[in-house]
């Protein structure tokens, strides 16, 4: 660690604490809000009727939820990587474009995906696309986050070239 990036490295060992906390409370949440109540169910009714549907649609509607999950495991990753030292390329493009296309598939499934998939196994929510703003925004997050990493990358093999010149 040098002088200058040590103060990052520390607070990047803090944030990714942190982020596994959340990450594991965000995990333990989604699959307990999911699939207890479901699963109960399921089990009590013997794998049968409105309840194996019922665990269908909750599988469905976990499914982007997970994908915010696992970008949330992929932010952790960088994290790691910031507090090794590795403070700039890959590391952040490689976050980016991971956390950037799983934010705007998980969105574009939560708005677009989910609820007809539960209409169709018979929980009509009244509508085939949800509108939801905060998937909107987390999918436009998640393009953003994809542009910026393609950028990224075109400033690093350009700062290559420029390093062999000079």
């Amino acid at each position: 660690m040098t002088s200058t990036t040590l103060p990052v490295q520390q607070q990047s060992v803090q944030m990714r604490r942190f982020v596994t906390i959340l990450w594991s409370a965000a995990l333990i949440l989604v699959l307990l809000e999911r699939f207890s109540a479901a699963a109960i169910a399921l089990f009590s009714s013997g794998f049968a009727g409105a309840a194996a549907r019922h665990f269908g649609c909750q599988a469905v509607s976990a499914f982007p939820e997970l994908l915010y999950v696992l970008a949330l495991w992929w932010v952790r990753e960088a994290l790691s990587a910031f507090a090794r030292g590795e403070l700039f390329g890959p590391p952040i493009t490689r976050m980016l474009d991971r956390v950037g296309l799983v934010i705007a598939t998980a969105s574009f499934l939560r708005i677009f995906v989910v609820p007809g998939a539960c209409r169709l196994l018979g929980f009509n929510a009244g509508h085939w696309i949800a509108f939801d703003a905060a998937a909107m925004v987390l999918g436009a997050i998640g393009l953003a986050f994809k542009a910026i990493a393609v950028v990224l990358r075109h400033a690093s093999a350009i700062q290559s070239e420029l390093d062999e010149i000079f």
